[in-house]
């Protein structure tokens, strides 16, 4: 069991263009979620016991999901589309995370080139916030 010391308690996203130009500040996160993408190599070797297996690191992967209170998602959005229309390549991002602990301890994290896609945005009606959604893929993860 985890000590209470060392759960979770904070995380901030900065989100850049490819030169380093933050975007409007993330609003409020509801979920951030990241995973790593892998891809695998078994091998059996004749009269062996053992298989052989190796883990090639493809880079990372996840979404993110927060409230509507500035423009930050659908400036990604229209940041892309319109790369797309002018070049015809996919524009890249870059994903800064800060994890501070309750401990104090602080975790950083870059990921670059990172490319956005499956945007969504809901409204539940009433008094309720409008939330977005975007999914995101890095080719890597660097501690800073």
């Amino acid at each position: 069991m985890a000590e209470d010391g060392l759960l979770g308690k904070k995380l901030q996203i900065v989100i850049t263009d490819a030169n380093g130009t933050v975007l409007e500040k993330m609003p409020e996160m509801l979920k951030w979620s990241v995973e790593e993408i892998t891809e695998e190599d078994k091998k059996y070797p004749l009269n062996e016991e053992d298989e052989w297996r190796t883990v090639h690191q493809q880079g990372f992967k996840g979404s993110i999901e927060g409230q509507e209170i500035n423009e930050a998602y659908d400036k990604i959005v229209d940041m892309k589309i319109e790369h797309q229309r002018k070049t015809g390549g996919t524009l890249k991002f870059i994903i800064f995370t800060t994890k501070i602990y309750k401990d104090g301890t602080i975790q950083k994290y870059k990921y670059p080139s990172v490319t956005f896609d499956g945007y969504s945005q809901t409204a539940d009606g009433n008094n309720k916030p409008m939330t977005n959604k975007i999914n995101w893929q890095s080719i890597n993860r660097e501690r800073i």
